[in-house]
């Protein structure tokens, strides 16, 4: 497959499209546990295989040769261990919640800043997202097997033992900081995360 050829997977597609209508429709018009969790799923099966596509594709313009199924399949992994912490970590974890509402605000202010600037309006500040921490967005954890699976170049060389790796790290990293972040009577909100970057 070409380099980012996953981002074209049927799986993929679907949850960029469930995640497009949840965040945008679902969530306004039906609130609930269900819409929650839409998000969640569809997102931590998109974030590794998009990452993975950026570095495939990079690779490709900076060699001009595509990773082989091996490199390939490594930095897949890398991908998903990196996606799974950035998603878990805020979960469980004070500070990763923190770095996480500001580090999102500062990736979104160029793009208003942007809007602002094409609008006549005065640039506006660096502004935090909304974030709830909820232990149980980690049941989205396993769909990191599923990118995984969709993402892998190596057909040949199928394991079962890459994707239990996967899980169990998931699982492991999470597992690290058992204290969920407490949420400071704030309510339950969560600005669009894929989306919105």
């Amino acid at each position: 497959p070409a380099p980012g050829g996953a981002l074209l997977h049927p799986f993929t597609l679907a949850a960029l499209f469930t995640l497009a209508l949840n965040d945008q429709v679902l969530k306004q018009s039906q609130p609930g546990w269900l819409t929650g969790k839409l998000s969640d799923f569809a997102g931590v099966l998109l974030l590794p295989v998009f990452l993975h596509a950026l570095c495939e594709l990079a690779a490709a313009r900076a060699w001009q040769r595509p990773f082989s199924a091996v490199h390939g399949d490594r930095w897949l992994l890398v991908c998903v261990v990196v996606s799974l912490l950035a998603f878990a970590l805020p979960e469980v974890w004070k500070p990763a919640e923190h770095l996480y509402r500001f580090g999102l605000g500062a990736a979104q202010w160029p793009f208003r800043a942007l809007a602002a600037l094409l609008l006549g309006h005065d640039l506006p500040s660096v502004r935090p997202v909304r974030a709830t921490a909820d232990v149980t967005d980690l049941l989205a954890l396993p769909m990191a097997v599923v990118a995984f699976a969709i993402a892998r170049r190596s057909p040949g060389r199928r394991s079962r033992r890459a994707p239990l790796a996967v899980l169990a790290a998931s699982f492991l990293a999470c597992s690290l900081l058992p204290k969920p972040a407490a949420a400071s009577g704030e309510p339950f909100t969560h600005d669009a995360f894929y989306m919105s970057l």
